[in-house]
């Protein structure tokens, strides 16, 4: 063996591998490359576009009544279920009837103004009170008026009857344009007119 000879060895064993080394990495990146997806150029948008509350009476309202039950519940929560032993739920809300009753009812003071829309609706609720469950019904004749600002509540009258509906008459009308449903209803026009609501 001639001097140095094993050094000369390590050193080629040393420098095969750095060429290995210098030969392999871009290959791997290359691979990589080739086998990573595409990345999309467009970045995905995660916010909700602003809905546009609308301005016909026929679209806005079957939206509303969709969404009306939940909004009766949390203001329902919010402001009286700390207060009542018994729990009540707005479980389900009809489709609108447009139908305006005449002026001249004899069982309802009709206001007469052109800017006044009518809408009929009704709610089924359940109420726990204990062991003990009741469903009932509230008949909703809503009073709508397009402003500037979009839709508002004029005034609201409600009738109560049980359910089924041959289990108790009807009360007669009262006014409930303070009422929690009342109120609901304005809390969802406001969230229609701030473009937060899903149509």
């Amino acid at each position: 063996m001639k001097p140095g000879g094993k050094m000369n060895g390590l050193a080629g064993i040393g420098l095969g591998l750095m060429l290995v080394g210098s030969i392999a990495l871009p290959s791997i990146a290359a691979t990589s490359e080739t086998k990573a997806p595409e990345r999309s150029r467009s970045t995905p948008s995660y916010i909700r576009p602003r809905v546009t509350c609308p301005t016909e009476l026929e679209t806005l309202t079957p939206a509303m009544l969709r969404d009306l039950p939940s909004y009766m519940n949390r203001q329902y929560i919010r402001v009286v279920a700390r207060r009542v032993e018994s729990i009540s739920y707005a479980i389900a809300a009809s489709q609108p009837e447009f139908m305006p009753l005449p002026a001249e009812s004899s069982e309802y003071t009709n206001p007469i103004d052109k800017n006044l829309h009518q809408v009929f609706f009704t709610v089924l609720e359940r109420q726990y009170f204990g062991k003990r469950v009741t469903e009932f019904q509230h008949y909703h004749w809503l009073f709508l008026t397009q402003t500037i600002d979009g839709w508002q509540v004029a005034l609201m009258f409600s009738r109560f009857g049980g359910y089924p509906t041959e289990q108790q008459p009807l009360t007669p009308p009262k006014d409930s344009s303070q009422s929690l449903t009342a109120q609901a209803v304005r809390l969802w026009l406001r969230d229609c007119r701030a473009g937060s609501v899903k149509l």
